[in-house]
């Protein structure tokens, strides 16, 4: 299966240039070695060693002789780019970082899906809770058979689809999990607060649902694979809003008399760690404390940082005796992991109660989630650009680190689904592994 494509927030959003790709991967560390004083190249080159003014010198011959002219935005963007070191490391440009930010904070724009490609096939990867696509009907894992592009509709193709879609303000699609079933949709580009959290018991669903501050609002019917003592949860990210929607949502567990959780982190990627240790604050059973420990960094110069959870109230929502199963796969990953190891490290959770999907990773069969252990911090230039960098590794409370390892299940923890099963479909499988 192919990596999903994210669609940028806005069509105008400028694509990294290539045309200097290879000279910006030789010249790249010139841009952090003079500071920020390549602006106009008028730079004094006596305080800085010879092998910046080697590159000094290789970047004058590049704006003088190569036989196109060179874009000073393009040419910055390629030297920037070649210090994306491994893969969680990331150059944005001004446009780039500041749609980040705002993503971030949960304040996004567009149609709220990513794409992901089968060959010609399109499904979606993701639909935002909460936006236009996710508020219209569309869901996670649905085949994208024809849209209308203004001039009637026309099947839909991997070579065209992406780019209409990411130009388009408003488009009309027919989708559904099969031909059967299929369904047509009409949504409209726009700005919308980003949601992170689904609730669901026995007896009613819930998601956020508004512009200016999103609230638990009734979806629908129950999960009938739940039993009367069971909630379900499901964190997409930690980003924006999530902290405080997963208190809303526990706060609605109680409520509702729901003792048992079931935590959904399939295809959560991570976030932040501020909003991981508020979500901790709720799930760390057997921790002593107000602030019980949640994460250490280790950095390359020995320094370590420990990150605490700012409270610690498991038992405002849940009993002694109460069982707490994660739902995880392949692309559960960094703070998901790490709140998963926080769980496992302070006893809320056995290895007993973590589920994983079974992938094809590395070319072996394995259940395992992604195994990022790592942390980025994001550098900002004067003007605007910015390099999230891999900077310090990851720790559990115990000192365990699973980067480039995961966590893995075996047995009846194993479960063989589709990447895009729904909830009631996995809990199935589970049950039917036991």
């Amino acid at each position: 299966m192919s990596e999903p494509s994210e669609l940028p927030a806005e069509s105008g959003t400028p694509k990294k240039g290539n045309a200097l790709k290879y000279v910006g991967a030789v010249l790249l560390a010139v841009v952090f070695l003079l500071a920020g004083l390549l602006a106009g190249w008028l730079i004094g080159v006596s305080s800085v060693d010879e092998r910046a003014r080697n590159l000094v010198w290789l970047l004058e011959r590049v704006e003088e002789n190569y036989y196109k002219e060179v874009d000073d935005e393009t040419l910055y963007d390629n030297l920037f780019q070649a210090l994306e070191l491994d893969k969680f490391c990331t150059y944005y440009n001004v446009d780039e970082y500041e749609a980040l930010v705002d993503e971030s904070r949960g304040q996004n724009s567009g149609f709220g899906v990513s794409l992901i490609y089968e060959g010609d096939v399109v499904r979606l990867y993701r639909t935002v809770y909460n936006s236009p696509a996710e508020r219209a009907g569309l869901e996670a894992g649905m085949y994208l058979y024809r849209y209308s592009d203004g001039e009637g509709m026309k099947d839909v193709s991997a070579a065209t689809f992406y780019d209409f879609l990411s130009s388009a303000r408003e488009v009309t699609v027919e989708a559904g999990f099969s031909a059967d079933e299929k369904k047509t949709y009409t949504i409209s580009r726009a700005a919308y607060l980003a949601a992170y959290c689904e609730y669901r018991d026995s007896g009613k669903s819930f998601r956020f649902r508004g512009d200016s501050k999103p609230e638990l609002t009734e979806t629908g019917e129950g999960m009938s694979a739940l039993d009367g003592k069971t909630a379900y949860i499901r964190l997409a990210q930690f980003d924006g809003n999530a902290a405080s929607e997963f208190t809303a949502c526990l706060d609605l567990m109680r409520e509702r008399g729901r003792t048992d959780l079931i935590l959904d982190l399939r295809s959560n990627g991570g976030g932040y760690l501020t909003t991981l240790c508020d979500i901790a604050s709720h799930l760390l059973k057997d921790a002593e404390g107000n602030s019980p420990l949640v994460a250490t960094s280790r950095y390359r110069s020995g320094k370590k940082d420990s990150y605490t959870a700012p409270r610690n109230d498991y038992f405002s929502y849940f009993l002694e005796g109460s069982r707490i199963r994660v739902l995880a796969d392949e692309n559960t990953a960094s703070a998901s992991e790490a709140l998963m190891g926080a769980m496992l490290d302070y006893g809320t959770i056995g290895e007993e109660d973590v589920f994983l999907r079974v992938s094809e990773t590395d070319g072996e069969r394995v259940a395992r989630t992604y195994g990022k252990g790592v942390m980025q911090s994001t550098f900002v230039a004067p003007d605007g650009r910015a390099l999230r960098l891999t900077v310090a590794e990851i720790f559990w409370p115990k000192g365990n680190s699973i980067h480039g390892v995961g966590l893995r299940a075996e047995g009846k923890n194993a479960v063989e689904a589709d990447p895009f099963a729904s909830a009631s479909e996995f809990l199935r499988l589970m049950e039917a592994n036991a």
